[in-house]
């Protein structure tokens, strides 16, 4: 939301997106964030005198898997945050990505161990300020990836959520989130194959047939809301992806299916395995 300043048009308002650096307003702010999980781990210290397993396996977590340090070298808490600020106010932008993702990872590690929840809110409270700065990244489960904005990330990890019973839908839309996050080798094609995979999975649970295609040609799908021209939409991006010519069989070449495209086809499908089961159910058909 813009400031009074902004709205006045006495401050600049932010119009770029923050996709290859951060800003120094931008990493303070990320940085509150963790202070104020820091200071959480500090109330359990002040109630119980010990600072809790989760806050003792989080730095160490970072501090041999993130700096790449000897277990045995870890420092004091207090010197290893110092150390963690300073990457945040002054590493590299993708070393302070890769931070958080990292906190965010460990988390959901201690989370499943111990019945907590501190994962999903941190990754929330990240999400909204990488909205607020205009990060073109988002958080999809535990993963950092270059979608910028909150609206479409949701839309990814409420399908996610959706699919979880069906067979090879959920694993193949996080397969697409990995497959997209990765900073160092980003498989864009791989990951519209895996993004098209989840329609299909969703698709052979409602009508058995394999393919998206056929599937939704076939008599079952006939009971499904399905406006004509979304059917036909939908059967056109499948030719593109799955014929001849599409990317996968691998005659488009990797060089030409971007970022862009990846992102595109993630949301999309997401938006419409989620559309499919919802109509599914409606129908008796999952």
């Amino acid at each position: 939301m813009a400031s009074f300043a902004e709205r006045m048009g006495l401050r600049e308002t932010r119009t770029l997106i923050q996709s290859n650096s951060l800003d120094e307003e931008t990493r303070v702010d990320l940085w509150n964030v963790l202070v104020i999980l820091r200071e959480i781990f500090e109330q359990q210290l002040d109630r119980y005198h010990d600072s809790g397993p989760t806050h003792r396996d989080l730095l160490t977590s970072l501090w041999m898997n993130h700096f790449k340090q000897p277990r045995d070298d870890e420092p004091h808490p207090s010197t290893l945050w110092l150390k963690i600020k300073e990457e945040v106010l002054t590493g590299e932008w993708f070393d302070v990505l890769d931070l958080f993702e990292r906190v965010v990872k460990a988390l959901g590690r201690t989370d499943e161990q111990r019945g907590e929840t501190n994962s999903a809110p941190f990754a929330d409270a990240l999400n909204d300020r990488f909205e607020h700065y205009l990060v073109g990244y988002r958080f999809i489960g535990k993963e950092v990836t270059p979608i910028d904005s909150n609206a479409e990330a949701e839309s990814v990890s409420a399908a996610i959520e959706d699919a979880d019973a069906i067979a090879g839908a959920r694993h193949s839309l996080e397969r697409a989130v990995e497959l997209l996050a990765d900073r160092t080798n980003p498989d864009y094609p791989n990951s519209i194959k895996e993004s098209i995979s989840a329609v299909e999975a969703v698709t052979k649970k409602i009508t058995g047939e394999t393919t998206l295609g056929a599937g939704l040609k076939k008599r079952e799908a006939k009971r499904l809301l399905i406006h004509p021209a979304l059917k036909e939409a939908w059967l056109k991006i499948y030719g593109w992806t799955s014929d001849e010519s599409g990317v996968r069989r691998g005659a488009i070449e990797a060089a030409s299916v971007d970022q862009t495209m990846a992102k595109y086809m993630l949301v999309s499908c997401s938006a419409f395995v989620s559309y499919l089961i919802e109509e599914g159910r409606k129908a008796q058909l999952i």
